[in-house]
């Protein structure tokens, strides 16, 4: 044989061996996708809705056919799931305002309970009450002996008016025993400073009138100033002692004085002060 026979022999056993390596690798291809395709039938008659009972061996069409409705299935189950989905949204949201409105009617139906609880235990109080007075209503009709509440009410202002009159009476008593009260620790206070011939530290009066002849002074004040007989006063003109002069005579606003004539060196004049 030749050396281009050899070749060419050579070649068409490398034609032969890759045709059936190419063969081959074609079987088990189509072997895999009959495969998947077995495995996508067996899914697609397990799937709901889709009633498939062919086989893509004697139906080759029918395969791509179930699969197109089952697509068609599956898109209107995902458009029902994502209605779904909203009207569960919307759902949510209605729930949780039904949430608050119960909760509000809940808070007012507490609070209108608590209220009505309150007013009840208001009207138990209330009808115990009007009971009780009823019953002391009762006694006092009983105690009243038959006399109207209008007798009692007369009888009770007539005693309020003689009641008026006694306390008026009982005031101008009172008062009139205040005074005397009062004149009778004047005239004791009167009766300790003719006991002791002194008068009151603070006593200031003046001289209003004289008579040279008798030798007497008129003072312008008296018993109200706590002024009493027989007591010797200093005569003052200014800072300057004029002399002295005693008490003889003392009514409640003025009194008569006589100057004594040792202790009086200056003559004494109208309008001299005299101090105690």
């Amino acid at each position: 044989m030749s050396g281009l026979g050899k070749i060419c022999c050579v070649v068409a056993i490398i034609c032969s061996l890759a045709a059936g390596a190419v063969g081959f690798m074609n079987a088990k291809k189509k072997s895999g996708y009959s495969n998947q395709l077995t495995a996508v039938e067996e899914a697609t008659r397990k799937f709901p809705n889709v009633n498939y009972t062919a086989d893509f061996k004697n139906a080759p069409d029918e395969p791509a056919v179930t699969l197109t409705k089952v697509a068609g299935v599956a898109k209107k189950t995902l458009d029902e799931l994502n209605t779904t989905k909203t009207d569960l949204g919307t759902t949510k949201e209605k729930l949780a305002q039904s949430d608050s409105q119960v909760q509000k009617l809940t808070t007012d139906y507490t609070a209108a309970k608590k209220d009505l609880d309150e007013k009840s235990a208001a009207l138990t109080k209330a009808t115990a009450d009007l009971q009780t007075t009823a019953t002391e209503l009762k006694d006092l009709k009983d105690k009243l002996g038959g006399r109207s509440i209008d007798d009692m009410i007369k009888d009770l202002n007539d005693a309020t008016e003689k009641a008026k009159v006694v306390s008026a009476e009982k005031k101008i008593v009172d008062d009139a025993l205040a005074k005397a009260n009062a004149e009778i620790e004047k005239y004791k206070e009167l009766d300790e400073f003719r006991g002791t011939k002194s008068a009151p530290m603070d006593l200031t009066g003046r001289v209003v009138a004289i008579n040279k002849t008798w030798n007497f002074v008129v003072l312008d004040v008296g018993k109200d100033n706590k002024l009493v007989e027989n007591v010797e006063l200093t005569v003052y003109r200014g800072n300057q002692m004029i002399g002295k002069i005693r008490t003889v005579s003392v009514d409640a606003k003025a009194a008569i004085a006589d100057v004594i004539p040792d202790l009086t060196p200056s003559e004494i004049q109208v309008g001299d002060k005299v101090l105690y």
